[in-house]
């Protein structure tokens, strides 16, 4: 092979080397192809943050009128979209304060749920069973009149409307 050809395969060698660390340069900070991984792109990035609070909706809520000594009240069934509770409020001509809460409930339905209050009701009444999803993730039910800043926060239906239903409860 003559001079002139070798320094010709050369150069074209050093040309397509020199090609290919352009490709691996380009592709620094790629995902590799392999089955299972995906590329996250900078606005799915700030998407995902934006989803690290549970959902609030929708809920859904089931109760039936009652009777008892006072000191529990039952749901009949709750559909929540993320863990939380079931906070019975006393009537003040609505939801008025909280008199009782239930233990941390799973995402999706619960049925007959049984609340026991911290205040036992001494004369026939409405009370407000609530939904509430526990917002500050610390499977303890948080809420405050006025709400404090991290308090877990009331459900909502699917038309946006606070989970909260009236039940007439008698003594026995």
């Amino acid at each position: 092979m003559s001079r002139r050809v070798l320094i010709t395969v050369f150069a074209a060698l050093a040309l397509i080397a020199a090609g290919c660390g352009d490709d691996d340069a380009d592709d620094a900070g790629d995902t590799p192809d392999e089955p299972g991984v995906e590329e996250t792109t900078d606005d799915e990035a700030m998407d995902d943050d934006a989803g690290d609070s549970p959902p609030m909706s929708p809920a859904e809520l089931s109760v039936e009128d009652q009777s008892g000594d006072g000191t529990t009240v039952q749901v009949a069934s709750v559909t929540l979209p993320a863990d939380g509770f079931i906070a019975v409020h006393a009537d003040d001509g609505g939801p008025g304060p909280v008199i009782g809460s239930s233990d941390l409930l799973p995402a999706g339905e619960s049925t007959d749920v049984e609340i026991t209050l911290d205040e036992a009701v001494s004369g026939d009444t409405t009370l407000w069973p609530m939904a509430h999803i526990d917002t500050n993730l610390n499977g303890t039910y948080d809420f405050g009149s006025p709400p404090e800043p991290d308090a877990d926060g009331p459900a909502t239906f699917a038309d946006g409307e606070v989970a909260v239903l009236p039940l007439d409860y008698s003594i026995e």
